[in-house]
């Protein structure tokens, strides 16, 4: 043998030893692998049928250990595809059937609604890890998926005031992609509703985009509904004002929103209420404030009895409008940057837009509000400085559609919080205008007691620190005469059109994705009956009708009584039609307590306890009794 035969046949051993030894170490890498990846926590579901790679994970339910896989409604089980790593493959098994799966096939053979136990297996047939899987699939409804930059929600949910950016994609319920875009930031929303860990949120978009024809807008809010278990009271409402034609009404869509790849819920993706040309088409003073002065948001503050805004070096030229206001509880008001309380009626406003307002404006449209409220409350309604009626400064339609919806739904914050006003520049209007309408999560008999009960009129103030606004205005005839007209010319037979068609149309679109929106949020709702919470809305709707179609078109007699406990900051005006009884009185039974007092009972003039069993038959004041308790009661 020669000695490069020699030489060759050294090296041909070398490369047998080296390539046996490339197998080991690839082998040993492997096994290596499969024990270092947590096969449960790689997996993700990929769908392939709209935006190639787009992966949903599955929600693990904490209490039952299940996971979760909820698919929108464009994604059918056979375009998404498992992909999963540290394991050979995964084997799905219900009753007799069994489903054998590897990283990339699809998932079409699985029935939706059932669970699976499921397992990873290595390449010797050795189980690695496992757990139930279940497959649930929406309907009929779009999708939102949000990414946020930091890949968690662990900052946004523990702070409602910290932004963060991200990016989003929606599609339509075909799977058509209607926006794509990057996230100048997402923030939390809400406020008794934020106690909750599914939380609503505000979007703003890099660029405007048209969201299912509702117009082009950068902000958008992210309704979750979460104390309403129906998922319709909102709807129902901003519908019903869009087809009456009130102003800036917002639009709205259920959908279903990822966030960061995961299921989080059925949502209302709805308009913001804001000065826009799309929303509430008014000149827009908050937009010509930040271009005469740049750094606005380092301005400098005042605050001065009971008006609050910014030190503005640049006026605009003209600041007759646009206003919007929100007549807002007390604690909130105070958090805010601009806004003032009326002197009569001591209402808290905040402007929301211009949202820094200097002295002028807030001297402005404060002094209108005032001099508004000084006419409303006069028993004439003419301004005793002024000289004007309140038909001047105030549009007359606007406000009475405002009070009957508030009053039709009976709506526990209207009057109180989330309620809104705008003043268009003068050269549309020099009047007020109420509107857009706004947050009814607790109305159509959702709370128990005085707000959920159907034959009385509240006056929009069902909680303690409602304005008493609307009903000094309902005290003029003029007022009165425009809410009767209203109710019979569209409010009377829409109700009629909700009960009828809405309720079914809107319960028929979210029913899938509401049983969706209740597993993946057990922790909140428990055990729900879906359709008894639809009936509450029914059968409310029902018996409210009857009653103001009474009031409103057959004109019967109301007898007014006035509720004051001044240690509960309760002054309340109640109207049932003459002869009739209480079917709830404010406040709660003798014996409720808030704090460490502890309510009495209604008490009338002549120290005689009023209960509301009596037929009304003349306006009356009662006066809320209670006392401190002494601990041992």
């Amino acid at each position: 043998m020669t000695y490069r035969a020699k030489r060759y046949g050294i090296y041909g051993i070398l490369l047998i030893i080296l390539i046996a030894a490339t197998v080991v170490w690839e082998r040993a890498a492997y096994d290596q692998k499969q024990e270092d990846t947590d096969c449960m926590e790689s997996l993700r579901f990929l769908i392939d049928n709209t935006n190639p790679g787009q992966e949903i994970r599955c929600f693990l339910d904490e209490e039952t250990q299940i996971g979760y896989l909820f698919l929108p409604s464009y994604a059918n089980a056979a375009d998404v595809k498992i992909a999963f790593a540290g394991a050979w493959r995964a084997v799905f098994v219900r009753g007799e059937e069994e489903i054998s799966l590897k990283s990339g096939d699809d998932i079409g053979a699985f029935t939706y609604g059932e669970p699976y136990d499921m397992c990873f297996y290595d390449r010797e047939g050795n189980g690695i890890a496992g757990q139930t899987v279940v497959v649930m699939h929406s309907a009929n409804l779009p999708a939102v998926f949000l990414e946020t930059d930091s890949g968690s929600m662990e900052k946004l949910d523990a702070d409602k005031e910290y932004e963060e950016a991200g990016e989003i994609i929606v599609f339509d319920a075909d799977g058509r992609m209607v926006c794509a875009d990057k996230l100048d930031h997402i923030s939390g929303r809400g406020n008794s509703t934020w106690a909750y860990p599914k939380k609503s949120y505000g979007i703003k978009l890099k660029e405007k985009a048209d969201l299912f024809g509702m117009g082009s807008a950068e902000k958008w809010i992210l309704l979750s509904n979460v104390e309403d278990r129906s998922y319709l009271r909102n709807k129902i409402t901003y519908e019903m004002a869009i087809a009456a034609g009130m102003e800036g009404s917002p639009q709205s869509q259920y959908i279903d929103l990822y966030i960061n790849n995961q299921y989080h819920g059925m949502y209302q993706l709805c308009e913001k209420i804001e000065i826009d040309p799309e929303r509430i088409s008014i000149a827009d003073l908050g937009d010509q404030n930040k271009r005469l002065n740049k750094g606005i948001e380092e301005s400098a503050r005042f605050e001065e009895g009971n008006r609050k805004g910014v030190e503005l070096p640049v006026q605009p030229r003209r600041m007759t409008g646009g206003y919007l206001l929100e007549r807002d509880v007390r604690g909130k008001y105070m958090g805010e940057i601009s806004g003032f309380e009326t002197t009569l009626l001591c209402d808290p406003y905040t402007i929301k837009d211009p949202k820094y307002a200097s002295r002028a404006e807030v001297d402005y449209i404060s002094g209108l509000v005032n001099e508004m409220e000084k006419a409303v409350t006069a028993q004439d309604g003419i301004n005793p400085d002024t000289g004007k009626s309140y038909l001047d400064y105030i549009d007359l339609e606007s406000y009475a559609q405002k009070y009957i919806v508030e009053e039709l739904c009976k709506n526990n914050g209207g009057g109180a919080t989330s309620s809104f006003f705008y003043k268009p520049e003068d050269e549309i209007s020099t009047k007020l205008f109420a509107g857009p309408v706004w947050d009814y999560d607790k109305a159509y008999g959702r709370l128990q007691g005085i707000d959920g009960t159907a034959r009385d009129l509240c006056y929009l103030t069902q909680r303690g620190e409602s304005s008493p606004l609307f009903w000094h205005l309902y005290t003029h005839p003029e007022f009165r005469q425009m809410v009767s007209d209203c109710y019979q010319a569209f409010f009377s037979g829409y109700f009629q059109t909700i009960q009828e068609e809405k309720i079914d149309e809107y319960v028929s679109e979210i029913y899938v994705s509401a049983e969706m929106d209740r597993v993946r949020w057990k922790e909140i709702y428990g055990e729900v009956n879906y359709t008894g919470e639809v009936w509450i809305i029914r059968d409310f709707l029902s018996a409210r009708k009857a009653f103001l179609d009474e009031v409103w078109t057959e004109r019967k007699e109301l007898c007014t009584v006035h509720f004051l406990a001044e240690e509960y900051g309760q002054e309340l005006y109640v109207s049932v039609i003459r002869g009739e009884t209480f079917e709830s009185l404010p406040i709660g039974e003798p014996g409720d307590r808030e704090g460490d007092r502890v309510f009495d009972g209604w008490y009338r003039t002549d120290g005689s306890l009023y209960d509301g069993t009596e037929p009304v038959l003349e306006d009356i004041t009662v006066y809320g009794r209670s006392h401190i308790s002494s601990g041992e009661e």
